[in-house]
């Protein structure tokens, strides 16, 4: 992933994110502020919102219950967003 390369669409065609820009689309349309959104944009949402979850798994993995377990739970994102001062904004979600 040297390039910043995440992997190939169906044609072939090299992708940089791995979340469906079709529905990024939709969720950023869905904002009434919203009139057009161009590829740039797009795209920069799509990846930072790909950080986002990667970071919130990561931390949540990692400042869980003591549990050796191989997978996250609703539980264990939930506790992240209620201890964590950095997640608070999620709290109640």
């Amino acid at each position: 992933m040297a390039d910043g390369v995440v992997g190939r669409d169906k044609c072939g065609e090299q992708r940089l994110v791995s979340l469906p820009l079709s529905r990024i689309r939709v969720i950023m349309k869905s904002s009434p502020e919203v009139s057009s959104i161009n590829q740039e944009a797009l795209v920069l949402t799509a990846k930072a919102t790909e950080l986002f979850v990667q970071y919130l798994a990561t931390y949540s993995y990692r400042h869980g219950n003591g549990k050796e377990k191989k997978a996250l739970t609703y539980n264990d994102l939930s506790n992240t967003a209620e201890e964590s001062e950095t997640f608070q904004f999620l709290a109640g979600t």
